[in-house]
């Protein structure tokens, strides 16, 4: 399977903070993940979305969102 790519933006303490990851799906809990992973947020894989963003937030990871590239 090859790898697709996309471009995920987020804020990090009010600063914009943009990547591209490789992956084959993206989904918006994912994108949460791979920016609290950039943003040497230390979260688990596998937690609930909602839980998740929660972690993310108090860390001040906000404002997710991603798009696949071309």
């Amino acid at each position: 399977m090859r790898a697709r790519h996309f471009e995920i933006s987020y804020c990090l303490n009010d600063s914009r903070r943009l990547f591209v990851q490789p992956d084959s799906h993206m989904t918006d809990d994912d994108a949460w993940y791979y920016a609290c992973l950039h943003a040497d947020v230390g979260v688990w894989h596998g937690v609930d979305g909602a839980l998740l963003r929660e972690q993310a937030c108090r860390a001040g990871v906000t404002k997710v969102r991603w798009e696949e590239l071309p």
